[in-house]
């Protein structure tokens, strides 16, 4: 959730980045942050593997855009 500007948000990242998206979030005050995560690399995956990751990450991305704000 970004406080600044009270709109929900999220993050999608690789493996590699999630302790620096994670730790980002909370220097910056946003310790409850949703950092959403797949596996890396990306680019070497087939388009199966794509569509795998991506129905495994429909849920939390909509549960965490639609959450109610609490501002």
């Amino acid at each position: 959730y970004c406080s600044e500007m009270g709109l929900p948000s999220t993050v999608l990242i690789t493996t590699p980045f999630q302790t620096l998206a994670r730790n980002t979030a909370k220097n910056v005050g946003q310790s409850d942050f949703v950092v959403l995560v797949v596996e890396h690399p990306v680019w070497t995956r087939d388009d199966a593997w794509i569509a795998a990751a991506t129905e495994k990450l429909v849920e939390p991305i909509i549960a965490t855009l639609i959450q109610p704000a609490t501002k």
